[in-house]
C-alpha cells in the first residue's frame, strides 16, 4: 500500500475517536414519572343520633294461665252428657257439662233429714220436761225456806225438814239431767246438720259445670259409664289468658333493667348490677308474635313475672308474659286462637331516654370502625360498642356525630389510604327505619291488628 492510502485511514479513526468522547456528553438520562395516587371508592354513611328504645326478642311456646281437670267426688253411673262437651269446642262459664246418678246420696238425705225431724221432737221434748221441774223446784224451794223458818222457831219437827230438803235435791238431780240431756240431743242434732251439708253437697257434685270459660282438651268419659271418686272425667283450659316464658341470656336483660336516673341526654346508662333488679322487668312493654307463612299476627302483653332461677346449662332466665283474651279476635284464616303449644315470639321492649349513635353491625370489625377523615384518608378508630340488638350496634365511646364511617368491604384497609367516599342513602335510610321501627312489614301488621 502507498503513502498517500495510508493518509485516507487517518481521519475516519480520528472521527471516531471524537464520537466515543463528546457524544456520552449530550447522551439524556431516563425520564422519572411520578406515582399517582389513585382513591378507592368505599361506601359510607354520615353518624347521626337517634332516639333508642332497647328491646329484645326471644321464643317460648303458650300455655293457658289456668288448667281444670273434671275430678269425681262422687262415684256412679253418668247418667247425661251435655252435646257440647267434645274436644276442642269452647264452652262458656256455668255451662252444665254431665250427670252422676243420684239415687243413693237423695235417699242418704232423706234419712238424716227424718232423723234431724226426729231429734227436734226429742228437744221440744226434754225442754218441755225440764220447764216443768224447774216450776216444781221453784215451788218446793219456797217451800223449805218457809219449814226452815218453822224449824228456827221450834215449831216444826227436824224430820219434817230434812224430808223437804231431800225432795228439793231429787228435782234439782233431775233439772241437771234433763240438762245434760238436751245439751247432748243439740249436739246430736249439729252433727246431723252437717251430715245433711254434706249429703247435699254430695248430690251437688253430681252435677259437673265449667266453673270457667273453657276449651276441652280431652274427654275419658261416655255415658252409662260408672265413675268411681277420684277419677278424671275431662281436662280443659281456661280461655281467659294464656302465657308465654321467653329464655332470655342473662346478658341481654342489662339494658332493658338499667337504670336512667343519671342518663344524658345523648347516652343511655347501663347498670352494673341490672341483673338484680329482675323485678323491674315488669315494667317493661311486651308483645307476642305469631309468625305464619303469609303474616304475622300480633297481640299485647303484660310482663307477668320473672322466673326464680338461672338455668346453669344456658345462663338463661325465664320472663313470663300474659296475654289476656286470646281467642277474642279470633278470625279464621285471618288471625288464629293462641291454644296451647303455640310456638310464638317475644318482644321486651324499655322506654328509651336517650339518643346514642347507632351503626350498622356490618360497620364494627374487631372492635374498631373505619372513618373518613377530612383529607378523605382511611382512619381506624377503637370504639366501646354498648350493646348490639338485631344489625344494630349501639355506640358508647369513640364516635362523634356527622363522621364518615364504612360501610363497604375494604380490602386491604390501610389506614392513611386514600378513599373516595360515596354517600350511600338507601343504607341510611335502612338504618333509620330498623332503629325507629317503621319498616313496611311493622306498619302493615299494626295495619292489620288495628282491623
Amino acid at each position: 500500500m502507498n503513502k498517500v492510502n495510508k493518509l485516507w485511514i487517518i481521519p475516519p479513526i480520528l472521527l471516531s475517536i471524537i464520537l466515543l468522547i463528546v457524544l456520552p456528553k449530550f447522551k439524556q438520562g431516563p425520564k422519572i414519572q411520578e406515582a399517582v395516587e389513585k382513591a378507592v371508592p368505599v361506601k359510607v354513611i354520615q353518624t347521626i343520633r337517634l332516639p333508642f328504645a332497647p328491646k329484645i326478642t326471644a321464643y317460648g311456646t303458650t300455655r293457658p294461665t289456668q288448667v281444670w281437670k273434671a275430678i269425681t267426688e262422687v262415684s256412679g253411673k253418668i247418667t247425661w252428657i251435655s252435646e257440647q262437651l267434645k274436644e276442642g269446642n269452647i264452652i262458656s262459664k256455668g255451662t252444665h257439662l254431665l250427670s252422676i246418678d243420684d239415687t243413693s246420696y237423695q235417699l242418704n238425705l232423706k234419712q238424716i233429714l227424718a232423723q234431724i225431724k226426729l231429734l227436734e221432737i226429742k228437744i221440744r221434748a226434754t225442754e218441755n220436761t225440764l220447764a216443768i221441774e224447774q216450776k216444781r223446784y221453784q215451788s218446793l224451794d219456797n217451800e223449805v225456806k218457809r219449814k226452815q223458818k218453822l224449824l228456827k222457831k221450834g215449831t216444826l219437827p227436824q224430820s219434817n225438814y230434812d224430808e223437804a230438803m231431800r225432795s228439793l235435791l231429787s228435782i234439782e238431780l233431775s233439772i241437771q239431767n234433763q240438762k245434760n240431756n238436751l245439751e247432748l240431743q243439740k249436739s246430736e242434732n249439729d252433727v246431723y246438720l252437717v251430715q245433711k251439708a254434706q249429703a247435699k253437697l254430695e248430690i251437688a257434685n253430681t252435677q259437673i259445670t265449667s266453673p270457667m270459660d273453657i276449651r276441652v282438651t280431652e274427654l275419658n268419659i261416655q255415658t252409662n259409664q260408672y265413675t268411681n271418686k277420684g277419677q278424671v272425667l275431662l281436662s280443659a283450659d281456661g280461655i281467659d289468658a294464656v302465657e308465654i316464658e321467653a329464655r332470655i341470656p342473662i346478658g341481654q336483660l342489662k339494658p332493658l333493667l338499667s337504670s336512667n336516673k343519671e342518663a344524658s341526654k345523648n347516652d343511655i346508662d347501663i347498670d352494673e348490677a341490672a341483673t338484680e333488679k329482675l323485678p323491674g322487668a315488669k315494667k317493661l312493654a311486651a308483645k307476642v308474635i305469631l309468625k305464619t307463612a303469609t303474616h304475622q299476627v300480633q297481640w299485647p302483653a303484660e310482663v307477668d313475672r320473672v322466673a326464680g332461677i338461672i338455668d346453669p346449662a344456658t345462663q338463661t332466665i325465664g320472663v313470663v308474659v300474659k296475654v289476656y283474651n286470646p281467642y277474642q279476635l279470633a278470625q279464621p284464616g285471618k288471625r288464629p286462637a293462641l291454644i296451647r303449644n303455640t310456638l310464638v315470639e317475644v318482644e321486651l321492649q324499655k322506654k328509651g331516654k336517650g339518643e346514642p349513635i347507632i351503626i350498622p353491625q356490618s360497620a364494627l370489625q374487631q372492635g374498631k370502625v373505619l372513618i373518613v377523615d377530612s383529607d378523605n384518608r382511611l382512619k381506624m378508630v377503637k370504639v366501646k360498642p354498648m350493646f348490639k340488638q338485631g344489625n344494630l350496634v349501639i355506640i358508647g365511646k369513640g364516635l362523634e356525630e356527622d363522621e364518615k364511617i364504612v360501610i363497604s368491604k375494604l380490602i386491604p384497609a390501610i389506614e392513611g389510604m386514600l378513599l373516595e367516599p360515596i354517600n350511600d342513602k338507601k343504607a341510611m335510610q335502612k338504618l333509620k327505619k330498623e332503629v325507629l321501627g317503621q319498616d313496611e312489614n311493622a306498619q302493615k301488621n299494626k295495619k292489620g291488628q288495628s282491623k
